[in-house]
């Protein structure tokens, strides 16, 4: 069963600042284990952010669906397994040097960070969670 955000934690979570969604990120992903992007037939969604390409990423199918309109209302929201992310999109993000845009918001794309970097903050956060 997939964890359901209430409206309350929906507000709570998007009222952040880019670097308290950073943090909470971090703690859901390291507690639910499935990081969410948004796919279309093509494969997964870019956005442009501190002239890096990035791909945009949410700890839940609801934030992630929040940006399921204009020209992404053709995209669907995935779950990618954390273990997955960390053993093959991290090396694979680092091979195509993207960047990542964690928990973007209306006023910006959220912290930007490299795909070693969100693997080894991952990674140790895991790590603190056993």
């Amino acid at each position: 069963m997939e964890y359901q955000l209430t409206a309350d934690e929906l507000n709570r979570i998007t009222a952040l600042d880019a670097e308290q969604r950073y943090a909470y990120f971090i703690q859901a992903v390291a507690d639910l284990e499935k990081i969410w992007i948004l796919v279309d037939d093509d494969g997964f969604v870019l956005v442009s952010a501190e002239d890096e390409r990035c791909i945009p990423v949410w700890p839940h199918a609801e934030l992630a669906e929040q940006w399921i309109e204009g020209e992404w209302s053709h995209c669907t929201a995935q779950a990618v397994d954390v273990d997955t992310w960390l053993d093959k999109w991290t090396s694979g993000l680092n091979g195509d040097e993207l960047a990542i845009a964690v928990l973007p918001d209306t006023d910006g794309p959220g912290v930007v960070v490299l795909p070693d970097e969100l693997a080894e903050t991952l990674l140790n956060e895991m790590q603190d969670d056993e």
